[in-house]
C-alpha cells in the first residue's frame, strides 16, 4: 500500500567553466524513441566518486572540482549499452547521450560499486523507475516479481515463488546481505503482504528465476539482488507521500563533497482505506505499519566507498479468522531492525567488498488459545575480491552466517480444536545455526559471442551441521545482437528456519537444469525458458518441469506484455506422490498499457491460473475428549482443484510539472475491477457437513498523490 516516491529534478541545459570547478550538462535518451532514461548512472572513468544519475527528463549535472586535461565520461543503463564520451576543460555544450537498447549486458557494463561475476546467470534486470511504473507492483520490489513470468505465486502476496518453488528456497538479498525476512503483516507461515524495501531508496534489482549466483549464499532456487544508491545527489530532493493508506516522507541532503544522508519514514494507518473498501476488507478489523530508516553514503577518496543503511519497523493487524472450531480475532504485532554496511575498494583491475549485516525482530501471533512469541537474530560478515583479466576474470570470497531463532507459547494440542475451552500444549524452541562458506567462481570470455562460467561454494562444518558442496555452470551464446542463448546447470544448498510447515531447521537441495532464449528487435521483446528442477528437503522429494513464454510489442502510444507459464510439479514423501501446490498446468499474465503525450498513463493488467490443488474433507467424527468434529481427508487420488483464478487490475496515474519546484505523480488503482469471487481456500462448519469459500480480496479502490519539491 506503498504509494508511488518518484525524486525528480528539474533542471536546464547549460555548461559552464568557472575557477577551481567544471560542470558538466546532458541529457540522456534512447537511441530508438528518443525517451529520456530516468535513472542512468554518469560518472568520471578516473575517479568514480565523481558522479550522478538522470533525473527523470534524462538530464543529469556533474560538478568536477579539480581540472580534467583528458578523461572518459562512462553513462551506464541496464538494458542498454554503455558508452563512453572524451571530456575535459573544454567540454562546454550540454551533452546529448543516445544509448542502444542491448538485451544482455553480460560483462560489458559498468555497475559502480558492484559488479556481479556470474552475470551470464542473469535473465531480468530491473531500475528503480520499472517498479513504479508497474502497474501489478503497487511501487513495491517484490510484488514487481510477481508480475514476470518466473513467479509462480499463487497468494497474491510479496513471499516469493520462483518456477514452482516454496518460498523458503528462494534468497532475497540488500546491499549483498541476505534478509530472511523480507516482508510485512506476515502470517505465521511466513506469509506476507508487501516488502521491507522502501523502493525510493533501490537503485536497481536482479533477478535470477533459476540458478542462483554462487557468489551469493544459502539460496537453493530463484535469487533476488537489490542494491540501494551509490551516487552522491547533486542537489537536495524531498518527497512526500499521501494515499488511502499510506503517509510517507524522503528527503536526500549531500552533506558534504564525499558524504550524503538520506532519512524516510512512512505511517500506514487502515481506517481510510478499509471505510472506503467496506466489502473487500469486511475481515480486516485494523492494520497499522510504522517505519524509518536512512542511508549514508561515503566516498572516502576516489577509489573507497562506505555505505551505510538502517531499517525500523513496527506493524501490526487484527483480522476475523474463522475455522470449524473457532470464530474470532487473529492479532499480530511485529517489532524490527535491521543495519547493513558495505566496505567497496576499487582497484585497476579489480574489486574488494566487505559486507557486515545485524537484523533483530520480536513478533508475537495470538488467536483464542494460540499465543506464540518469536524472536529472531541474524549476523552476517562477508568479503569478496573480483579480478578482472583481459578475457577472464576470477572471483572468490568467505561468508559468515548465524541466525537464531527463539520460540515459545502456547498453542492447540489437537489442530482440529482451537477454542478457548480445549487444551492446549506449551513449548519452547531454541534453534540456532552457524553457516561458514567459501567460493570460487571464473568465467572466460571465449570469443565475443561465447561466455562459459564455472563455480563452486563448500560450508565448514560447525556443531554436526550438514556437510555439502554446491557447483554451477553455464553458457551463454550471443549469436548476433537480437539472439541470447543461457544454458545453465547447478547443485545448491539452503539451510531454512523452523515456520508453520516445518519443525525443525530444514536443508534444502535443488539440482536445476535450464534453457533461456531472448530476442529483442526493435520494438519486439520475445523470451522463451524451459526448466527442470528435482528437490529434497527432508523426507520429501519435489520434482518440477516446466516452461515459460513472454512477449512485449510497443505500437506507437500502446505497449502489450503477455506471458504463458506451465508447471508439472509433483511431491514425493517415499509412501506416494502427489502433485504440488505449484502444480499448475496454466498461468497467463498480461498487461496493456496506453501513454498519451501529457504524462498520462493508463494501463489494464489480466492474471488467470488454474486453481491449486487441495484434499476435501470426506466425513467427520465426533471427538468425546474436546466436543468437536475429527475430519477425515481424502486420498490425493480424489483430490480436487480450486476454480480458475481470474482478474482484471486498472490503474491511472499523471506526471504533473506544476513548475521548476514542484511537481506531483497523482494515481489511482482499481484492483479485481470485475470484483470476481477468487477462491483462496475451502473452509467447513463445525461437523463438516457443509463447506464455504474463503475468498481473495475482492474489488479494492486506491489512490493517492506524491509531492516532490
Amino acid at each position: 500500500m506503498r504509494a508511488f516516491i518518484l525524486l525528480i529534478v528539474i533542471t536546464n541545459f547549460a555548461s559552464t567553466n568557472v575557477i577551481g570547478q567544471n560542470i558538466i550538462k546532458g541529457k540522456v535518451t534512447d537511441a530508438q524513441t528518443n525517451e529520456a532514461l530516468p535513472g542512468a548512472n554518469v560518472f568520471l572513468q578516473s575517479d568514480w566518486s565523481i558522479g550522478s544519475t538522470t533525473n527523470n527528463n534524462g538530464d543529469f549535472t556533474l560538478k568536477i572540482n579539480k581540472s580534467i586535461s583528458n578523461d572518459t565520461l562512462i553513462i551506464s543503463y541496464i538494458g542498454y549499452r554503455d558508452i563512453s564520451i572524451p571530456v575535459s576543460d573544454k567540454t562546454i555544450k550540454p551533452l546529448i547521450i543516445l544509448l542502444e537498447s542491448f538485451a544482455e549486458l553480460l560483462g560489458e557494463s559498468v555497475i559502480t560499486a558492484r559488479r556481479i561475476i556470474a552475470e551470464e546467470f542473469k535473465v531480468k534486470q530491473v531500475k528503480q523507475m520499472e517498479i513504479y511504473l508497474n502497474p501489478a507492483a503497487k511501487a513495491d520490489a517484490l510484488l514487481a516479481i510477481n508480475a514476470m513470468p518466473s513467479s509462480t505465486t499463487t497468494d497474491e502476496s510479496a513471499s516469493l515463488s520462483i518456477r514452482g518453488s516454496m518460498p523458503d528456497e528462494t534468497g532475497v538479498y540488500l546491499n549483498d546481505v541476505p534478509i530472511y525476512d523480507a516482508i510485512r503483516f506476515s502470517q505465521l507461515d511466513g506469509i506476507g503482504t508487501f516488502s521491507i524495501f522502501n523502493t525510493d531508496i533501490i537503485d536497481w534489482m536482479q533477478v535470477y528465476p533459476g540458478n542462483p549466483p554462487l557468489e551469493y549464499g544459502n539460496t537453493s532456487s530463484g535469487l533476488v539482488s537489490l542494491q540501494t544508491h551509490n551516487q552522491l545527489p547533486e542537489e537536495p530532493t524531498n518527497t512526500l507521500s499521501l494515499s488511502l493508506a499510506n503517509f510517507g516522507g524522503l528527503t536526500s541532503r549531500k552533506l558534504s563533497e564525499k558524504t550524503a544522508f538520506v532519512l524516510f519514514g512512512n505511517y500506514s494507518p487502515s481506517k481510510i482505506f478499509t471505510g472506503l473498501n467496506p466489502d473487500a476488507m469486511r475481515d480486516i478489523e485494523s492494520f497499522n505499519s510504522f517505519d524509518l530508516g536512512f542511508h549514508i553514503i561515503h566516498n572516502i577518496n576516489s577509489k573507497l566507498r562506505l555505505k551505510i543503511f538502517n531499517y525500523s519497523n513496527m506493524e501490526g493487524y487484527k483480522y476475523n479468522m474463522r475455522t470449524p472450531s473457532y470464530t474470532g480475532i487473529f492479532d499480530m504485532n511485529k517489532k524490527r531492525n535491521f543495519t547493513i554496511a558495505n566496505f567497496i575498494s576499487q582497484k585497476d583491475n579489480g574489486e574488494l567488498t566487505i559486507n557486515a549485516g545485524y537484523n533483530i525482530s520480536d513478533e508475537s501471533y495470538k488467536y483464542s488459545i494460540t499465543d506464540i512469541s518469536v524472536d529472531k537474530q541474524d549476523v552476517y560478515l562477508s568479503s569478496a575480491y573480483q579480478h578482472f583479466f583481459k578475457q577472464w576474470s576470477l572471483k572468490s570470497g568467505i561468508s559468515f552466517d548465524y541466525r537464531v531463532n527463539k520460540s515459545n507459547g502456547t498453542k492447540p494440542y489437537y489442530y482440529y480444536a482451537q477454542d478457548l475451552i480445549h487444551p492446549t500444549i506449551e513449548f519452547k524452541s531454541n534453534e540456532e545455526y552457524y553457516l561458514p562458506e567459501a567460493f570460487l567462481y571464473t568465467k572466460f570470455d571465449v570469443t565475443e559471442k561465447l561466455i562459459l562460467g564455472t563455480g563452486v561454494r563448500k560450508n565448514v562444518v560447525i556443531n554436526h551441521s550438514p556437510n555439502y558442496w554446491s557447483y554451477q555452470s553455464s553458457l551463454n551464446y550471443k549469436p548476433n545482437k537480437n539472439h541470447s542463448f543461457i544454458l545453465s546447470a547447478g547443485h545448491y544448498n539452503r539451510l531454512a528456519m523452523p515456520n508453520a510447515s516445518q519443525f525443525e531447521i530444514t536443508l534444502f537441495e535443488s539440482n536445476q537444469y535450464s534453457l533461456d532464449y531472448t530476442f529483442i528487435i526493435d520494438d519486439l521483446e520475445i523470451q522463451a525458458s524451459v526448466f527442470s528442477k528435482d528437490a529434497n528437503h527432508g523426507n520429501l522429494e519435489d520434482k518440477i518441469i516446466g516452461g515459460e513464454f513472454y512477449s512485449k510489442f510497443d505500437f506507437k502510444k500502446f505497449e502489450f506484455q503477455c506471458s504463458f507459464t506451465t508447471i508439472d510439479a509433483n511431491i514425493n514423501n517415499g509412501i506416494e506422490k502427489y502433485p504440488s501446490h505449484y502444480d499448475l498446468s496454466y498461468i497467463l499474465k498480461s498487461t496493456l498499457k496506453y501513454k498519451l503525450e501529457d504524462f498520462l498513463e493508463i494501463s489494464a493488467v489480466y492474471f488467470f491460473r488454474q486453481g491449486t490443488h487441495y484434499l476435501p474433507v470426506e466425513s467427520s467424527t465426533y471427538d468425546n475428549i474436546t466436543g468437536t468434529y475429527y475430519p477425515a481427508y481424502s486420498s490425493w487420488d480424489n483430490s480436487e482443484r480450486l476454480p480458475d483464478y481470474h482478474k482484471i487490475d486498472l490503474s491511472i496515474s499523471k506526471y504533473w510539472v506544476v513548475n521548476t519546484d514542484l511537481a506531483l505523480v497523482l494515481y489511482a488503482n482499481v484492483s479485481n475491477l470485475l470484483n470476481t469471487n477468487n477462491v483462496r481456500g475451502i473452509n467447513y462448519n463445525e461437523d463438516y457437513t457443509s463447506r464455504f469459500n474463503n475468498l481473495h480480496s475482492q474489488r479494492t479502490i486506491y489512490f493517492g498523490v506524491s509531492v516532490m519539491f
